[in-house]
């Protein structure tokens, strides 16, 4: 295996790994954010509990919305750039989320929102140079 060989497919692997892990997390936080009742959003300090009810049920699906194109985005290389735009759109969602979380003091982690938003922009260039990305 030549070393071109073998660092493309760990950088496959950790494309791989980070869409999972932040495909799941968002999946299952945007369906939280879509079909929770208030109470339960405030039980959790999902930071949407500062919203009117319908435009954080949106952000939820949109969420869920994203997590499918960030799928999709691995397993077609050609649809690279959507996993760009994902990660972009989920690293503003972590970012205003951290802005609520710390202005509101709602006991949402900030911590968590920074690790999400550094792990996110790693998948972002990730995506963003994709060997077999359209537009490149």
């Amino acid at each position: 295996m030549t070393k071109d060989t073998l660092l493309g497919a760990v950088r496959l692997l950790v494309m791989a790994a980070l869409t999972l892990l932040l495909g799941a997390f968002h999946g299952f936080v945007g369906y939280h954010k879509a079909f929770s009742t208030h109470e339960e959003l405030v039980q959790h300090a999902a930071w949407t509990m500062h919203l009117p009810m319908w435009l954080g049920k949106t952000v939820g699906w949109v969420e869920m919305i994203g997590t499918a194109m960030l799928l999709a985005a691995l397993f077609r290389p050609r649809l690279a750039s959507w996993g760009m735009a994902v990660c972009i759109w989920f690293a503003v969602l972590e970012v205003v989320a951290g802005v609520v979380h710390y202005v509101t003091q709602d006991g949402g982690s900030l911590v968590q929102n920074a690790v999400a938003i550094f792990l996110t922009s790693l998948l972002a260039w990730l995506y963003a140079t994709r060997p077999g990305r359209v537009g490149r």
